[in-house]
């Protein structure tokens, strides 16, 4: 089994989410499993993709494993019409 662990940072990067959201799925026991190392949270890898693939919503397939949320994410450092790009950003959504 490959033990390969990742940050609160390098996780909430990864969905982009805040790291106060993990915080909170940690105190109300949603989220990935976690380790606590030296006072230090990390994600073993194998559990953040586990967690991924449960919550996923496969597009187009009728397959629904749960909610997820779709958001239009502005990207691009101008304002300007020309040069902001959009996005689509797909994050797993705690809930019933």
């Amino acid at each position: 089994m490959d033990g390969r662990c990742i940050s609160q940072n390098e996780l909430a990067q990864r969905w982009q989410i805040s790291e106060a959201t993990l915080e909170r799925w940690r105190s109300q026991h949603k989220g990935p499993q976690f380790l606590r190392l030296g006072g230090q949270v990390r994600y073993r890898l194998v559990d953040v993709e586990s967690y991924e693939r449960e919550k996923m919503e496969v597009f187009g397939t009728g397959q629904k494993n749960s909610k997820a949320l779709i958001s239009a994410v502005r990207t691009g450092k101008n304002s300007s019409r020309k040069s902001t790009a959009y996005h689509l950003k797909v994050r797993a959504v705690e809930g019933s």
